[in-house]
């Protein structure tokens, strides 16, 4: 498979947006502890779950803008805002699926102990998912410089 075929170009996207994930991932928690929108807003529900989808959004979206500024290369020749946008809304479904990922493990084995090996193992998915998506986003490129060599 070419696609998943390990090369230096997704190597350095892949390592990329893992530092751009821990850089915003520092952010928010240091963010988190000045807002402290948690404790107000402890007894309703709704809004604590709207508070958190946008500030989920606005992760992925600096997740993505870092991913651009850091890879410094033009991964989509159609703008950068459009390419931001594309690996903002992968960067969603990816979250999506692997919480869904989670849910099922917890149905399924809800008597588990998460011990040490198990959360190894979720950041392997994790990191898999990660080059997944650094494979999708390198290949953006390719496509769209295919659909104009025809």
């Amino acid at each position: 498979m070419t696609f998943l075929k390990l090369t230096k170009n997704k190597t350095k996207l892949f390592l990329v947006m893992i530092v751009a994930s821990f850089i915003v991932g520092a952010l928010s928690i240091l963010i988190n502890r000045f807002l402290i929108l948690n404790f107000y807003l402890e007894g309703q529900i709704f809004y604590h779950q709207l508070l958190n989808f946008f500030m989920s959004l606005i992760r992925y979206i600096i997740i993505a803008y870092l991913t651009i500024v850091f890879y410094k290369k033009k991964i989509s020749p159609q703008g950068e805002y459009y390419t931001i946008f594309k690996i903002t809304v992968l960067l969603v479904i990816f979250s999506f699926l692997y919480r869904l990922f989670l849910s099922y493990v917890g149905r399924q084995a809800s008597d588990i102990f998460f011990s040490n090996w198990v959360n190894a193992g979720f950041v392997a998915i994790n990191l898999a998912w990660y080059y997944v998506l650094a494979c999708i986003v390198y290949n953006f490129n390719e496509i769209r410089s295919e659909k104009h060599e025809k």
